[in-house]
């Protein structure tokens, strides 16, 4: 680990995980640093680790490619219970939220066939078109809300796809956000779409960015694309990590830049109005360009965490006014899906055990 900035960070410490680009692999971790770069804990894994975090419950989860499920740990860092989708879905990595009441959300990714010749000219007969699932479980794990991209969007509204293929993921579910209001908001990369759905019947409230966008954009030069990470503020705004894949000018006046560039954002939504003003945005200079993958949220200083994702460095934390206040870069070739910064008690680091206690051995031998 290399941080090469660190100047008056906000405290708390940084949760990653790793795996590579290409051959080399070393090895998979869950990481939580100081502000030094230094590990307060790590833990090698068999597979790679995915969306290493903490929870609005306290406790730590993270995603096992091997598995296919969600872990949760104690801030022992033991195991102590294992997430997946409900009614038969595959659990996809994206996302896993876990509340101090037992619920939690997770998603699915659904490929279906679909005769892709009704729709367009030289479609696929039988494609395999893949649909999201957002699901909450109760604390009994029992599906209590279950959405359907199926039910709700055009396979077509999708941007920037090729619909001729002989498969298509169209939406790309990689957040969800419970909000203020009960209801949530969920993030589709390939429709370049943030969109609010009512939480109590499913129906779609608002729909920003994408082919199908509702608002009018203030004080914005370009539409966000492919992005990840959206987050509600206290104060009613939304963040968005903008991994920039598609440059489009709100005016043509704006002008078209020569390479993509990545960025993170701050806009006040007025729902009613359907205006969205951004108010703060943050592009590194020179650029960055993480064309999948990061992660933006707002600490509690009013600092930002910027995860770059497949960009270069992959974490950076800056200030309001733009000024970067930290910067960790992982070794050439590893990229971490996320990165998250956040308040933690780490154990004493004297290699001693707490507590002990003895158990039965069973079952015996």
């Amino acid at each position: 680990i290399t941080v090469s900035n660190s100047t008056n960070p906000s405290p708390g410490y940084t949760f990653l995980s790793n795996f590579a680009l290409g051959p080399n692999n070393l090895g998979y971790y869950l990481m939580i640093l100081d502000n030094s770069g230094s590990p307060v804990f790590y833990r090698k894994l068999d597979t790679a680790g995915y969306d290493f975090k903490k929870q609005p419950n306290g406790n730590l989860t993270y995603f096992a490619a091997r598995t296919q499920k969600f872990y949760e740990m104690n801030s022992n860092y033991q195991i102590i219970d294992s997430f997946i989708c409900g009614n038969g879905y595959p659990t996809d990595m994206h996302e896993f939220i876990l509340y101090e009441n037992g619920h939690s959300f997770l998603m699915s990714y659904d490929p279906q066939r679909v005769n892709m010749a009704n729709l367009v000219s030289h479609g696929d007969s039988n494609a395999i078109v893949i649909g999201l699932i957002i699901q909450e479980l109760d604390s009994d794990k029992n599906v209590i809300f279950q959405w359907r991209s199926w039910d709700y969007f055009n396979i077509l509204d999708a941007k920037h796809i090729n619909f001729t293929l002989p498969e298509i993921d169209y939406a790309h579910g990689n957040a969800i956000e419970l909000c203020s209001d009960g209801n949530i908001m969920i993030s589709s990369r390939h429709m370049d779409e943030i969109t609010k759905i009512n939480r109590s019947t499913g129906n779609i409230i608002w729909r920003l960015g994408g082919k199908r966008n509702q608002f009018r954009f203030v004080n914005e030069t370009h539409y966000f694309s492919h992005q990840h990470a959206i987050r509600e503020l206290p104060n009613g705004n939304i963040t968005i990590f903008d991994n920039g894949n598609y440059y489009e000018p709100i005016e043509p006046i704006h002008g078209r830049m020569a390479a993509p560039f990545s960025r993170a954002i701050e806009y006040n939504l007025d729902e009613t109005n359907l205006i969205a003003t951004k108010v703060w945005e943050y592009t590194n200079n020179p650029s960055i360009y993480g064309f999948a993958m990061g992660y933006a949220e707002r600490l509690d200083n009013g600092n930002t965490i910027i995860g770059w994702g497949m960009g270069v460095p992959s974490v950076t934390e800056v200030n309001a006014a733009g000024q970067v206040v930290f910067e960790l870069s992982l070794p050439p070739g590893q990229v971490s899906y996320r990165a998250f910064k956040d308040s933690w008690n780490p154990l004493p680091n004297n290699g001693m055990p707490q507590t002990f206690a003895i158990f039965q051995n069973y079952p015996n031998p």
